[in-house]
């Protein structure tokens, strides 16, 4: 462990730094509350004994303090006074203390307080670790889920969020409303510009798309190639038609060149299925939209067609 002694009385550093060598673990000193405070702030410490009488400032605020500072981690505390009134045991608990020792310090007592508190210190990185671990994985998670080229969810996290809306739809005898989205000529884009100027293009309509969806429940995704799919819980289709609408306006905005387009720009072509009790399951709708999708471009691109 690193222990860290807060103590104005450097004798009594002294016997701590002793009984913490014989265990065979490492002492940082800091002689009063402030310089304490400031090195447990910027490093990681497992154990702190802290004078009770400090000068500069009071125990149980300097414990606080720490408290504060560390907020969930929580690193064992342990008191060194002279004083044994009942009123300052309380309020010391109160403030965030663990143990108490008397002075003038005891080796024995303080090498099994030593001992009890690795214990602390043990679970403590232990459940630390777990932490750890668990925000890795979640990251690792939502990285899975991830589209890395747009930022998008992929078609891995469309087919989950799909199941999930469809059948909560279907429980609830509520709507949902699926738009399966299409860039127009954009293999010529790719062919003319270039894959790295393809890749920048599907960020900008990602962008696009983005910008337009705003409901926390709604959520866009990366199809596949230079599809991309919209899932809207809960949406009429007026409401599903309108937010349709404004984002093939907004991927006509971004105004990005083409020369194969008759518009001169990237357009979008968007197949709009709703559901409100037809469909069997989801492969239904997605059927659907695309069928939807297929009618905007045979139509002529850059316009929306519902199913």
């Amino acid at each position: 462990m690193k222990v860290l002694v807060v103590d104005t009385d450097q004798i009594s550093r002294m016997v701590v730094e002793q009984c913490v060598s014989v265990l065979g673990h490492e002492t940082l000193h800091a002689d009063n509350g402030k310089h304490g405070l400031a090195y447990a702030k910027d490093n990681n410490v497992d154990l702190i004994f802290m004078d009770e009488e400090m000068s500069d400032i009071n125990a149980p605020v300097a414990t606080k303090v720490l408290r504060t500072i560390k907020n969930d981690d929580w690193i064992p505390i342990v008191y060194l006074t002279n004083r044994t009134e009942a009123d300052f045991y309380r309020n010391g608990m109160l403030a965030g203390a663990d143990a108490y020792l008397q002075k003038p310090l005891n080796p024995s007592y303080l090498q099994l307080q030593i001992t009890a508190m690795e214990r602390i210190s043990i679970m403590r990185k232990k459940l630390l670790a777990q932490e750890a671990l668990v925000k890795a994985n979640n990251y690792l998670i939502r990285l899975a889920m991830i589209d890395q080229i747009t930022g998008l969810g992929n078609r891995r996290n469309f087919e989950k969020m799909l199941f999930r809306e469809f059948n909560l739809a279907k429980r609830e005898k509520t709507t949902l409303a699926l738009l399966m989205c299409d860039l127009d000529l954009f293999k010529a884009y790719n062919d003319t510009y270039g894959h790295q100027e393809g890749d920048s293009c599907l960020k900008h309509i990602a962008e696009a798309i983005t910008e337009t969806i705003t409901r926390p429940a709604d959520l866009a995704c990366r199809f596949g190639g230079d599809e991309f799919a919209v899932i809207l819980p809960r949406t009429d289709l007026i409401g599903s038609l309108r937010i349709a609408e404004k984002i093939r306006q907004a991927v006509y905005n971004k105004d990005i060149l083409i020369n194969d387009s008759k518009d001169h720009r990237v357009t979008l072509s968007v197949g709009l299925a709703h559901f409100s009790g037809q469909y069997k399951n989801q492969d239904e709708l997605i059927k659907a939209a695309d069928t939807a999708l297929y009618k905007a471009k045979k139509k002529g691109r850059n316009r929306i067609e519902k199913a």
